[in-house]
């Protein structure tokens, strides 16, 4: 009797043993970064780039202006949006171009020209209803203050847009 229980016992604890092999377990970990209330982005919803490169044309034209239809997403179409520049735009010339200079640049926002002081764009002109928490398209364009020749030189700046709601 006592080793019909042992290979009872025995039995069980190889089919334990043997349903325990198949379990496992994954642990996928999520982030996510979601500003709840305000959203800067092109006009599809994708993000803005990262980094433009500006065109140089010869002869008194200077940089061509680079252009991208914006949109401003919200949870709250009723709040205004106050939008300003981080600081100045500029492009800086590398360090082995002596004769280079600064180059002031513009940046405008529906023809709205953007500088380092708060202005603000009224939520009754730029949400519309057309589609939910989204903005009319706004042309965003950074362009060379004074059209002119440049000095030969690789340039670069940060143009960086600030918004309130």
């Amino acid at each position: 009797m006592n080793s019909i229980i042992k290979k009872a016992a025995l039995a069980a604890a190889l089919v334990t043993a043997s349903s325990s092999a198949f379990a496992i377990d994954t642990n996928i970990t999520l982030y996510a970064n979601v500003d709840a209330t305000l959203a800067f982005q092109k006009e599809d919803g994708s993000a803005l780039d990262d980094s433009v490169t500006l065109t140089y044309q010869p002869g008194g034209r200077g940089l061509s202006p680079w252009r991208e239809n914006t949109r401003i997403f919200s949870n709250d179409e009723t709040k205004d949006i106050e939008v300003a520049l981080g600081s100045d735009v500029e492009l800086i010339p590398n360090v082995g171009s002596p004769s280079a200079k600064r180059v002031p640049m513009t940046v405008s926002l529906n023809n709205m020209k953007l500088t380092t002081t708060g202005q603000d764009l009224l939520a009754t002109q730029i949400f519309d209803g057309a589609i939910t928490g989204r903005s009319i398209v706004l042309p965003l364009v950074i362009e060379q203050t004074t059209a002119g020749d440049l000095a030969s030189a690789q340039y670069q700046g940060m143009a960086t847009i600030v918004m309130r709601q």
